[in-house]
């Protein structure tokens, strides 16, 4: 039997890498070339993805060793691989290695419980978590965001009086972003609404103003009622009386309906949607049974048990399904149920690459009080983000770079690439035109005309999306105040 302690080792060495080494993970991009046999691409991305924990990573090894799917046959190897994916909680590798143990003689089966017992996984577990991921703060994690004296926000926002010329979208199609791999939305048939159908998640700033609204789904124009909806400030979040930033997920247009109001008001749309819940609910496979759980919860008058929704998340998040673990912990995190679980799902499903909880990640290092402020680590998960095109994380990216407390982690030309490339998508997000105010009073060569012309742009849309801009006024203010010399270079 070969040396069991050398194999261990030669495989911790692949995950215990400096930070500065460690490209962003993509477990979609390396599932996609395992599917299309391109294995040594495959197992690249899976060695990437297995340096900040993830189990499906260490799983895909453990079946690629196996079966001698681009690297040698070797049972060894498949064996520490699975291993450490059961060690994650994954539930497949539990299976999978329980089966693979029992195939041994009981004194190679001891053999190797042994060493696989004694080996040092936690320790790097506990050294990935101290690298990459949030540290609860333990004496402020019982305590919760309250909204001016309210323990939450409202779900729902109805705009009666709201009317716009309905415009397709495609062919009546309903986008649905909860899928599994974000570059591959999925689509299922949903009659044309008489009234745009729109659920969103967005930031809350301490102000109360809206930040940074992304589309969860939708079928229909929805900008005038996403603009509508952006100038009405919700209640502002607070923690042990002290401002902070929170999470929303609203429903508005014809995603308010309940069950009757909807049978009523557009009986084809009820139609197409309980079709789809009687489709998905006969689902085998984990991504339907995922899309029922989501189905669920958007449509809550849909026939269910109380609590459905997050037994079915749960489960599904231990089953691996990367969508159901973000979904699971962020809604852990709206509800303030359990912000520990909410923290590690979100985590996890970071480590697949999952751009919508890569960005929360970032966030919660960065705004929460649950956890400890680290911008060393927020700055890793947004610019992962980045990769997959995320625009708020783009933001918060470039934010970083030109404010970070950090001096070792400010690179204006980083920012001001990061700026340039989501220029088109913000202009009119008033953060942006702040942000490009800082990167040219950054600059090497500074064009003060362009600081102040951006600082008053942003401070003109900030205010009128009802936004406190009373900061942006001050560095305004202090930058105009006395004499301000311009000297132009010859």
């Amino acid at each position: 039997m070969k040396n069991l302690n050398k194999y261990l080792l030669s495989i911790s060495i692949t995950y215990l890498l400096t930070p500065s080494t460690i490209m962003a993970a993509d477990i979609f991009k390396a599932d996609k070339h395992y599917t299309n046999a391109e294995y040594t691409l495959a197992k690249r991305g899976y060695l990437e993805a297995t340096k900040i924990g993830n189990p499906h990573a260490f799983y895909q090894l453990g079946i690629m060793y196996q079966k001698g799917l681009g690297v040698e046959k070797d049972p060894l190897s498949a064996l520490i691989y699975i291993s450490m994916a059961a060690d994650y909680g994954l539930q497949n590798a539990k299976t999978a290695l329980t089966n693979m143990l029992s195939t041994l003689d009981d004194e190679q089966r001891k053999t190797i419980e042994k060493v696989l017992n004694n080996s040092s996984n936690s320790n790097k577990k506990e050294i990935i978590k101290q690298t990459y991921f949030p540290i609860i703060k333990k004496e402020t994690i019982d305590s919760k965001i309250t909204f001016e004296g309210q323990d939450h926000l409202d779900t729902q926002y109805f705009a009666d009086d709201y009317e716009e010329a309905f415009e397709e979208n495609g062919e009546g199609q309903f986008t649905d972003e909860f899928g599994g791999d974000e570059s591959d939305d999925f689509y299922a048939p949903m009659s044309t609404p008489k009234k745009p159908y729109l659920i969103v998640d967005h930031d809350v700033a301490a102000d109360g103003s809206k930040r940074n609204i992304m589309d969860v789904q939708k079928v229909g124009s929805s900008q005038s009622l996403i603009n509508e909806y952006s100038l009405f400030p919700t209640l502002k979040p607070s923690f042990q009386s002290q401002p902070v930033e929170f999470v929303h997920r609203v429903s508005m247009g014809a995603a308010v309906y309940n069950k009757f109001t909807l049978i009523e008001k557009d009986e084809a749309l009820y139609s197409s949607i309980y079709r789809r819940y009687k489709k998905l609910k006969n689902g085998k496979s984990l991504n339907d049974q995922y899309l029922f759980a989501m189905t669920l919860q958007n449509f809550p008058w849909l026939e269910q048990e109380q609590g459905e929704v997050t037994k079915r998340l749960l489960s599904l998040a231990k089953q691996g399904h990367p969508g159901a673990m973000f979904e699971y912990g962020y809604l852990l995190l709206r509800e303030q149920t359990n912000i520990p679980d909410a923290i590690k799902w979100i985590g996890v499903a970071s480590t697949y690459g999952l751009a919508r909880a890569e960005y929360r990640l970032g966030k919660l290092l960065t705004t929460s009080p649950w956890v400890e402020y680290d911008e060393k680590k927020a700055l890793f998960w947004f610019e992962s983000a980045v990769e997959k095109d995320h625009m708020a994380a783009a933001l918060k990216a470039a934010e970083l770079k030109l404010t970070a407390k950090d001096n070792s982690l400010h690179d204006v030309n980083g920012a001001i690439n990061l700026l340039t490339k989501i220029e088109a998508e913000q202009r009119t997000n008033p953060e942006f035109y702040y942000l490009l105010a800082l990167s040219h009073k950054n600059r090497e060569k500074r064009d003060f005309t362009q600081v102040v012309s951006n600082l008053e742009k942003a401070i003109f849309m900030g205010s009128n999306a009802n936004w406190d801009v009373t900061e942006w006024q001050d560095l305004l203010t202090r930058l105009t105040q006395g004499s301000v010399y311009i000297v132009e270079d010859n």
